[in-house]
């Protein structure tokens, strides 16, 4: 069993913390919010002195990342440290610990992994995803307004909060070499956050790559298609289907099953496939890519 202390308590803390608890390790919560539970500290410091954690989970907003990892260091915690997407911290700041992972729990959906083996040693020829979920329905009884994804400042958009895509995408297709992008806060849904993008883009192993990505699609959807030297793949990460040449494959999907598999791997022997800080930062370098192509209109290279 490990100790494992989860910072921060929104809703995905808290889903970090239901996760570790039901794979029977001792959890404890860093958070300012009065919550009905054992092991809570106000602040972090105190938390690795009392607690004495083996592993940490860094889930704050995204702006706050970078403060927490310092203060784990300060703090003297060197132990196994998963920090949620996106990375949002220089990789020289994550030195000196056990093992650093990020949380791109995609890696480890079943479908989007079946998705990878079927691209195996194919050519691939274009690629097509998707992901939108209007805004308000991420986190049902909370205000738009009160979410850090509405606020820019708070590190929020739905080019971060889907930044996913970016991950995976460029996990199965080689490094990005060149982007073109449109996008930003195109419609009223938060207070000053971007909310959709489309993006086209060229990777190491697939020349034509394009990519939308919203806060504002109703029916709430995930799914990637790719036409390639063996036929046509197709992914519908909500549908828990796989299609391809060979046939429809229905998935069984656990709601939680991909931030499993991460903590499986984070503290077990392999690291697998989990995301490291280097690859992260590329991915931030993406985004920045991507925010740099809308602004000044042109074809960005790496």
């Amino acid at each position: 069993m490990t100790r494992a202390l989860v910072v921060g308590a929104g809703s995905i803390g808290l889903r970090h913390v239901g996760v570790l608890e039901k794979a029977g390790h001792e959890v404890g919560l860093v958070s300012s919010r009065e919550l009905e539970r054992a092991a809570v500290y106000r602040d972090l410091p105190t938390a690795i002195t009392d607690f004495a954690p083996d592993y940490v989970v860094v889930a704050t907003e995204t702006a706050g990342h970078a403060a927490a990892v310092e203060s784990l260091r300060r703090s003297g915690f060197a132990g196994r440290l998963l920090i949620e997407k996106p990375l949002a911290v220089s990789p020289a700041l994550t030195e000196g610990f056990e093992r650093v992972g990020v949380g791109f729990n995609l890696r480890f959906h079943p479908v989007i992994r079946r998705f990878a083996e079927l691209l195996d040693g194919v050519r691939v020829h274009t690629v097509e995803a998707y992901a939108g979920q209007a805004l308000d329905q991420w986190r049902p009884g909370r205000a738009v307004g009160d979410q850090y994804s509405a606020s820019r400042a708070k590190g929020g958009g739905a080019l971060r909060d889907l930044s996913h895509e970016l991950d995976y995408l460029t996990w199965m297709l080689g490094p990005c070499r060149g982007v073109f992008a449109r996008g930003g806060r195109l419609a009223d849904v938060t207070v000053d956050s971007d909310d959709a993008w489309g993006i086209l883009s060229e990777h190491q192993d697939a020349p034509v790559v394009t990519l939308q990505l919203n806060y504002l699609d109703t029916r709430s959807r995930r799914r990637i298609v790719a036409n390639t030297s063996a036929g046509t793949i197709e992914a519908d990460v909500v549908a828990g289907v796989v299609r391809s040449d060979g046939g429809v494959e229905q998935l069984t999907v656990d709601r939680d099953e991909s931030y499993a598999g991460l903590h499986s791997a984070m503290l077990g022997d392999g690291f697998g496939a989990v995301a490291t800080p280097a690859e992260a930062a590329a991915t931030d370098a993406l985004i920045g890519m991507i925010e740099l192509s809308a602004a000044e209109q042109r074809w960005v290279t790496a």
